[in-house]
């Protein structure tokens, strides 16, 4: 999947448009990029279009535990969006990173278990 095409696939699943659904990714990316801190964050990147990397590869060096409510509000925040959208956003985003990127479910597994909703 390349780029135009992951950012349609999030713009087909949320009604964003384009603009949007790039600052939804961007936001999403940079979140998870918190999450797993800077050794997964890039192994992650290895494998996606590379105007999807640059969140992920601006990871901190050590990943920051917070659970997935916390993932979805400061996803919101980013965005400027309210939480309920960023959670619909970050599932897109996930869904899409899932539908091509293997590492995704390698990641997804290695979340504690509240995450798994973000991921369907």
């Amino acid at each position: 999947m390349d780029y135009l095409q992951f950012l349609e696939s999030v713009e087909l699943i949320t009604g964003l448009d384009r603009e949007e659904a790039w600052q939804a990714a961007e936001a999403t990316l940079t979140t998870l990029a918190e999450r797993v801190g800077r050794p997964v964050a890039e192994q992650l990147a290895g494998a996606m279009p590379g105007e999807l990397r640059p969140p992920l590869t601006a990871a901190p060096p050590e990943a920051e535990a917070f659970d997935a409510e916390e993932f979805v509000r400061r996803t919101a925040v980013r965005e400027g969006s309210a939480t309920e959208q960023a959670s619909q956003h970050v599932r897109a985003v996930f869904g899409t990173l899932k539908e091509d990127i293997a590492a995704v479910d390698r990641l997804r597994d290695q979340l504690p278990p509240d995450y798994r909703d973000l991921f369907a």
